[in-house]
């Protein structure tokens, strides 16, 4: 007899209590059908807003027994009803990680935080030890087991709520975009530790994804949600080469599987590819089959400057340039050579000998020399904990250097204060609750341009167009408390957008968006800086910061490890390595095929796809 499955969805519809007086809120789920099995790993992808995590909050009785509003329809978890078992009672066999960490850590440290779910199961000390040990080690934060949570960057975060998660040892594990926060590296231990959960323990996982892929490489089945139901579902390697499937839906498809989709329409290539080996191989076997081997092998690309012992030379002093040119990185290939400036040049930011400690023992900063042009593009990479948030937070004056100091637009930080700054430099924070707080989505908007002294109607054309922009005109009256994660990370960007800011930093905006919504607002973005702005984008989305940005910053344990333009830095390997990072597939797959001529600078989709054409009309 087959073992039943641990989660039944069947018909399921929701809608939320009226969030104004009299207003009646509209349906979230519409008729939701799931079926997920014992060590079964099914992936929700879906845009922001179409009731993703109100379906995460359904299968741990949340909803409706805490939120109240109205549902139909059933959810059986391990054979339980879910609206009507207690949700203490679930707790001890469905564990979450929610979207913000913030909201699920509230211990005075790390340790205590993922002890406290083993502890109220009532374990032996013991086993709680060793569980609490376990976890932290998966998310690479036992080294900070006594630091208070509060003290953590958002990423390290939402690596400890996971590891509060894990420790439960749940039958089922629902994780709600659990990665968004995380760097490459972190991202990769967390799918791994899945895939380890179902097979050792047969544990259920849903998880609410926006990063396609890790969900083609450990995902066994997706499920596509959109206008509060699923739409499709099925193995990662059918639905991501469902090109015109998910640009309906919204959706993200792998870097490589859309090569493969452009390849096979621009040039009719046959071959079907989703991950690094079989996209070489498959490119491989398309060129033997084209022309005989050569007697002479392309030159490799260029390699980075290396200092003694073959390591990467890392760079002390950077100097971030940002002429005038077009925003779109789609067509760069060849490494461009570093922009230089006079002397006179204006800059949007200088800082010398940086050094910013939160703790005497807990450094953050060591000694940062940078200089960002205005007009400049800059993008930030590096892993969690590298003091990308700590770096930026010194541009608006939320933190002052503990030595050094920090000029913006010749002003320096120490003796501005945050009201001044933030006539000049926008900041759109990690966790868009740290910067909400009015009572509708408009007045939030209108509050930064307000603030600036700007005319009723000047207020009201930006308030307008930023509604327009970010597609929230159906929320403009409502709180934006009461709105989905995805949301509010929009209404924030919103609000910093309508005040024109001459600097614009953007921590992390994309994590936890769908696809249209990302494109969307980078095409704001990009637009903002082609009539002048400077942009500082922090970001552990390499894609995009290798198709927008001019510049690339990369930082490790407080310093500067190197910089330049995306094309130099994405091809060197050793010192990406080093930092916990990695380039985007279809730029780490030129590279293999550096020894076929292709330039090992190929940043984006339609690069790669037009090099390649290139090489294949060369051939003999």
């Amino acid at each position: 007899m087959a073992e039943a499955p641990a989660i039944i969805v069947e018909g399921l519809r929701y809608r939320y209590p009226p969030s104004l007086p009299g207003r009646e809120a509209e349906p979230v789920l519409c008729g939701v059908d799931l079926t997920v099995g014992r060590g079964e790993f099914l992936a929700l992808m879906g845009p922001t807003g179409v009731g993703k995590t109100t379906l995460c909050l359904a299968l741990n009785g949340i909803v409706p027994q805490s939120t109240g509003g109205v549902i139909g329809g059933r959810v059986a978890i391990l054979g339980r009803d879910a609206r009507r078992t207690p949700v203490p009672e679930l707790a001890r066999h469905v564990g979450i990680v929610y979207q913000d960490p913030e909201s699920q850590l509230f211990s005075a440290t790390v340790e205590a935080e993922v002890a406290f779910g083993p502890e109220n199961l009532g374990l032996p000390p013991g086993e709680i030890a060793e569980r609490v040990a376990w976890a932290l080690d998966v998310v690479g934060m036992r080294r900070s087991r006594l630091r208070p949570p509060t003290r953590l960057s958002g990423g390290q975060k939402q690596r400890v709520a996971i590891a509060a998660a894990l420790a439960m040892l749940p039958q089922v594990l629902i994780l709600d975009e659990p990665t968004a926060a995380l760097d490459p590296l972190g991202r990769l231990e967390v799918f791994r530790v899945i895939e380890q959960l179902r097979n050792d323990h047969s544990m259920a996982i849903v998880m609410v994804s926006q990063d396609p892929e890790h969900v083609a490489a450990f995902a066994d089945r997706v499920a596509f949600m959109a206008e509060g139901r699923i739409m499709a579902e099925g193995a990662p390697g059918e639905l991501f080469y469902e090109d015109v499937l998910i640009a309906q839906v919204g959706v993200a498809a792998p870097q490589l599987a859309e090569l493969s989709v452009a390849l096979r329409r621009r040039y009719g290539l046959g071959r079907r590819f989703m991950h690094l080996v079989e996209a070489e191989a498959a490119l491989r076997a398309d060129w033997e089959e084209r022309q005989e081997p050569r007697e002479e092998p392309s030159p490799p690309s260029p390699s980075p400057a290396r200092g003694r012992g073959g390591e990467p030379r890392p760079v002390a002093h950077s100097m971030i340039g940002g002429e005038g040119r077009p925003t779109t990185r789609a067509d760069s290939i060849a490494p461009n050579e570093c922009q230089t400036h006079s002397p006179l040049a204006p800059l949007a930011v200088a800082a010398q000998g940086l050094i910013y400690r939160y703790d005497p023992e807990l450094p953050a900063l060591e000694g940062v020399d940078l200089e960002i042009a205005d007009n400049a593009y800059l993008g930030i990479i590096g892993q969690n904990g590298s003091g990308k948030t700590t770096l930026v937070k010194h541009l608006n004056g939320l933190l002052r250097p503990t030595e050094g100091r920090v000029l913006v637009f010749g002003v320096d930080t120490r003796r501005a204060s945050v009201g001044e700054l933030a006539r000049s430099v926008g900041y759109v924070f990690q966790n868009p609750d740290h910067q909400i707080f009015c009572a509708t989505t408009r007045e939030e908007i209108a509050f930064g341009p307000r603030n600036l002294g700007l005319g009723a109607e000047l207020v009201r054309a930006r308030v307008e167009d930023a509604l327009a922009a970010f597609d929230l005109g159906p929320y403009a009256d409502l709180p934006p408390a009461v709105l989905g994660y995805g949301l509010r990370r929009k209404v924030s960007i919103a609000a910093v957008y309508a005040m024109r800011p001459r600097l614009l930093v953007l921590d992390e905006p994309t994590a936890g968006l769908d696809r249209r919504s990302a494109d969307e607002l980078m095409r704001r973005v990009d637009a903002m800086h082609a009539q002048g702005h400077t942009i500082v984008l922090v970001s552990h989305d390499m894609q995009l910061v290798a198709a927008h940005c001019r510049h690339v910053l990369v930082m490790d344990e407080g310093r500067i490890l190197t910089q330049g333009p995306p094309e130099i830095v994405f091809q060197q390997q050793a010192l990406l390595e080093r930092a916990s990072l990695a380039p985007p597939p279809v730029t780490a797959l030129a590279q293999r095929l550096g020894d076929l001529g292709m330039p090992g600078g190929a940043l984006t989709v339609a690069a790669f796809c037009r090099a390649y054409g290139q090489l294949r009309e060369a051939q003999p």
